[in-house]
């Protein structure tokens, strides 16, 4: 009797020897190649681990993908928000902007004729004539104006492309010259 006891002990010690390093095989099952276990493409279906384990990574990554979109359209959606009230708020500044800018046009030109008023009655307090006082307050005028004038005529000058055009017509010129030596 103690034969057939020993074998059976030395067979489940061989058994527990075979493989302890891969605690998830079935005991029976002979050692595989180490390239054949650490290969990811490997889809072991006895066992379903490796399967199982791809699955998992794929529904991770799903979820990552699913939370990088969620955020994404998180942020898309604020970041809309954001420049449409921006926008709001420039159109509100814009508009203030062009009230006190018709305000400050309108003012500007009462401070002229104030200033032209205020020389002409000068004049008049050091002449005591009318005459001059009134002479003045329009010679005033008439130099503003003037002045006025010959500010918006040099700007007129500066206006237009003339070196674009001229740029524009040598590099038209160049070209057609290339056409005719090809010829």
């Amino acid at each position: 009797m103690a034969g057939p006891d020993k074998s059976g002990k030395d067979t489940r010690k061989l058994n527990e020897n075979v493989n302890t390093d891969d605690s998830s095989r079935v005991r029976d099952d002979p050692p595989r190649p180490a390239a054949q276990d650490r290969s990811r493409g490997h889809h072991d279906t006895e066992n379903g681990e490796p399967v199982s384990d791809v699955k998992s990574e794929l529904e991770l990554l799903m979820q990552r993908a699913e939370a990088t979109m969620t955020l994404a359209t998180a942020w898309s959606e604020n970041f809309t928000r954001l420049v449409h009230l921006e926008f709001q708020r420039t159109l509100g500044a814009g508009k203030r902007i062009v009230v006190l800018g018709l305000f400050l046009f309108f003012l500007a030109i009462a401070l002229l004729v104030s200033l032209c008023a205020g020389l002409g009655l000068v004049s008049f307090y050091f002449t005591q004539s009318v005459y001059i006082g009134f002479g003045v307050f329009l010679l005033s005028q008439i130099l503003i104006v003037a002045g006025l004038l010959l500010s918006i005529n040099s700007l007129r000058k500066l206006l237009g492309f003339e070196e674009s055009k001229k740029q524009a017509r040598e590099a038209l010129d160049d070209v057609t010259a290339l056409f005719k030596q090809a010829d």
